[in-house]
């Protein structure tokens, strides 16, 4: 059993070697707990889970391999081949020994040189700063201020430049070059100087404006608001009405934790992608876009996941087992048990009001979303869920989370923490992605990639519908939520927890969302039976009656219609449709027009056009029918260019 961790996928084994260990009178004990804390201190003290050994695993770090692959990419350089080049500096930084201070300023600066060429200059300046900050070579330093310069003046930052320029013929001085080179360097900084000095004395010294920094706070729109009763839980619903395209809500996680896949690509922070990463002072596992990134991370979570990482990946276990893990690690002990008693004494049952005016990152904000009833849920599944609540404690311990904390309670009251999460997670997580394409937004291999997870505490109340009103894109890992359909006041707010009406029947999406989510489904399409978008018909178009006493009935009509009145035969009242006949003839000239702005990439344009037409097919038609589906489409598509996009 010591050896198990080392192996892939292990989880599973290891869970089954529990259930095979445990006997009839073992899980009839187990039944019978009534708590987290008590249920993780039972299955704790099973011997086949006392034999588990977690402990840190170091990354390998090999300078020899290091500086092979510098070597490389030096020649990849001499090619010409910039992002190769980039490629091979950054894995050979990853496996510098950290102690290897020299070598690594020279791959810094090496990086930052292939960063210049590919006109990254604001990565390039960085790289200069660290390589600079690692002590590079004081008789070399003229090339990193040369190339600091020379990076500013790209980004017609004239005032920087300047005195960058002025730093290269000060750090000329303690260059060891020919007297021809020197002076050449020289002159040409001068020259530069000269013209510098000319241009900020008649622009000014204009300082760049810093980008305001994103607060921990959810952005939600006025008209959102969140109602409860018995049969559907907290929800969101509009107090006024929403329109489509507008934002409902832009949030930062609670957690979020990225895919093994997707760890030497994006930000092990804040889910960005990056082209020159730095890594985690001790460990290659987890990559940073920036060293704000790297010091939020290493100042929480990191410094109890570093070395444990390989572990969580290695077991096979999803994402939200290693979000439970996150949800703790990005708090100390000290903090979960100051909100213990608070905890037992309501339940995590905070009035609603209360609960908003907690931060994100604060757990009493997450600790009673929905989850299932324990009297729901098989004893067997209770006890897989404890097995795994107390592996990860185990690696929380291996990763010295506890500190000075070392007793078997707070061991206890931890794991009970994690076991709570693990079945909040459960049903509201969600799975955060980025768009990859070609150059253009209708490019026909555009696809949506699973990144990572995240839990969102407002966005989390939303219900589902098989029409949702909203869609969902990531920038980083904040989610923005966009109305996708005019929502009326006093209408629920909804979004879609994967069965979509146009894409399965109504038998089939009930049965997915009671086996997963536990509850039947009751949304208009789920009530009306709303046909499959390969179902709908096109030759009919679907008015609603204007009757007296608000019939609201359907009229469905064909589309060669020479009739403008027609009767309802329910309440036998006529409807004109001369004003929604008029209204298609306006949006296929419209729709045209969207569709050229959308091929020619102006997505901004195009979005506004597309709503235009979403708003006066709302107005004059009846969903579901073909046109109002894909101009929704079409209004997702272009919002999704807006957040994490990567071109293939």
């Amino acid at each position: 059993m010591e050896n198990i961790v080392k192996t892939q996928d292990f989880f599973k084994t290891f869970c089954n070697n529990v259930l095979n260990s445990m006997s009839t009178e073992d899980f009839d004990k187990f039944a019978k707990l009534s708590n987290d804390r008590d249920r993780c201190e039972f299955v704790s003290n099973l011997t086949t889970v006392k034999s588990l050994n977690v402990t840190r695993e170091k990354s390998v770090k090999n300078l020899d391999k290091a500086l092979a692959l510098k070597k490389e990419g030096n020649t990849a350089f001499q090619n010409k081949e910039w992002r190769k080049a980039l490629d091979l500096y950054n894995q050979s930084y990853f496996i510098t020994p950290n102690d290897q201070e020299g070598d690594l300023a020279v791959i810094f600066a090496n990086r930052s040189a292939a960063l210049y060429h590919m006109e990254k200059h604001d990565l390039a300046l960085k790289d200069i700063a660290r390589a600079i900050e690692a002590n590079y070579p004081k008789e070399m330093r003229y090339k990193l201020k040369e190339r600091e310069a020379k990076c500013f003046l790209a980004q017609e930052k004239h005032a920087e430049a300047l005195q960058a320029f002025k730093n290269t013929i000060t750090a000329l001085d303690d260059a060891n070059l020919p007297e021809e080179k020197f002076a050449k360097m020289e002159r040409d900084a001068q020259i530069m100087i000269k013209m510098l000095t000319k241009t900020v004395e008649k622009c000014g010294n204009q300082k760049t404006k810093q980008k305001p920094k994103k607060g921990d706070v959810s952005q939600m729109h006025t008209s959102l608001t969140f109602d409860y009763n018995e049969s559907e839980g907290r929800f969101a619903k509009a107090s006024g009405d929403i329109n489509v395209g507008e934002t409902i809500v832009a949030e930062l996680p609670h957690c979020s934790a990225l895919l093994e896949r997707s760890a030497q690509k994006h930000c092990h922070n804040c889910f960005s992608r990056f082209l020159a990463p730095i890594c985690c002072t001790t460990c290659s596992d987890a990559l940073f876009c920036s060293n704000d990134c790297r010091s939020i991370a290493m100042k929480s979570y990191h410094k109890y996941e570093c070395g444990i990482l390989p572990i969580l990946w290695r077991s096979g276990t999803s994402i939200i087992c290693h979000l439970s893990l996150r949800a703790l690690a990005q708090r100390d002990v000290e903090y979960f048990l100051q909100i213990r008693d608070e905890l037992r004494e309501n339940g995590g049952d905070y009035p609603f009001e209360h609960r908003l005016k907690f931060s994100n990152s604060d757990y009493r904000k997450i600790c009673n979303l929905f989850k299932v009833d324990v009297k729901n849920r098989s004893v067997n599944d209770l006890f897989q869920h404890t097995v795994m609540a107390s592996f990860l404690t185990s690696c929380l311990k291996a990763g010295d989370y506890f500190g000075d904390h070392q007793d078997q309670d707070t061991y206890h009251e931890m794991g009970g923490f994690v076991l709570r999460t693990l079945q909040v997670l459960q049903f509201n997580t969600h799975e955060v992605f980025e768009l990859q394409a070609g150059k253009t937004p209708l490019s026909p291999d555009r696809k949506t990639i699973f990144i990572g997870g995240a839990l969102y505490p407002t966005v989390a109340l939303f219900n589902h519908s098989c029409d949702p009103g909203v869609v969902r894109y990531f920038r980083g890992n904040r989610v923005f939520v966009h109305a996708i359909k005019n929502i009326k006041a006093g209408d629920i707010v909804a979004e879609n927890y994967g069965p979509l009406y146009t894409q399965e029947d109504r038998e089939q999406r009930r049965t997915t969302l009671k086996q997963i989510y536990f509850f039947d489904c009751m949304c208009i399409p789920c009530q009306e039976n709303w046909p499959l978008f390969a179902d709908m018909r096109n030759d009919f178009l679907r008015f609603r009656c204007e009757g007296k006493g608000d019939c609201g009935k359907v009229i469905n009509v064909p589309v060669d219609t020479n009739d403008f009145m027609i009767r309802c035969v329910d309440c036998g009242e006529f409807t004109n449709l001369l004003k929604g006949l008029k209204a298609m003839q306006d949006i296929d000239v419209m729709n045209r027009t969207a569709e050229r702005l959308h091929r020619a990439g102006n997505v901004d344009e195009a979005v506004r056009k597309y709503i235009e037409i979403l708003k006066l097919m709302s107005d004059n038609l009846v969903p579901p029918f073909r046109d109002y589906v894909l101009c929704q489409q079409n209004i997702r598509d272009c919002l999704l260019e807006y957040g994490n996009r990567f071109v293939v």
